[in-house]
């Protein structure tokens, strides 16, 4: 997009971010008929979509981030000895509980890969 103004980068991040569009106009001293003339041009929704979705894999990293640290700190009630056993069976559900659904989750994608190889194949 050649003429993206330091308005429209900032607007691009804020949509991205999930600011409505009055906070967005609010912020960037433009109007939200301005921004939401921004938002029919084909150039900056390819590039708010591209936004959003860097925003939303930056989401995921901090979430597996912070899962990693909580299964730290499951691990370590579940071995702490002064923690009472009620707290550690709780601990020790959240930590099979979850790692079953990741479990399953990886196994339902392992069978959608050999379900369209199979489909690829008959397909030949």
């Amino acid at each position: 997009m050649e003429d993206l103004t330091p308005e429209k980068i900032k607007a691009l991040t804020m949509l991205s971010a999930g600011y409505t569009l009055q906070q967005t106009a609010d912020k960037t001293g433009v109007t939200i008929k301005t921004i939401s003339r921004w938002k029919l041009d084909p150039e900056f929704q390819k590039l708010l979509k591209e936004a959003s979705m860097r925003m939303f894999d930056s989401a995921i990293s901090e979430l597996c981030l912070g899962s990693i640290e909580a299964a730290k700190q499951l691990r370590g009630i579940i071995n702490d000895e002064d923690v009472p056993a009620r707290v550690k069976i709780s601990a020790i559900q959240c930590l099979l509980g979850t790692a079953s659904r990741v479990r399953d989750w990886h196994n339902e994608e392992r069978l959608e890969r050999l379900e369209a190889a199979i489909d690829a194949n008959n397909n030949i």
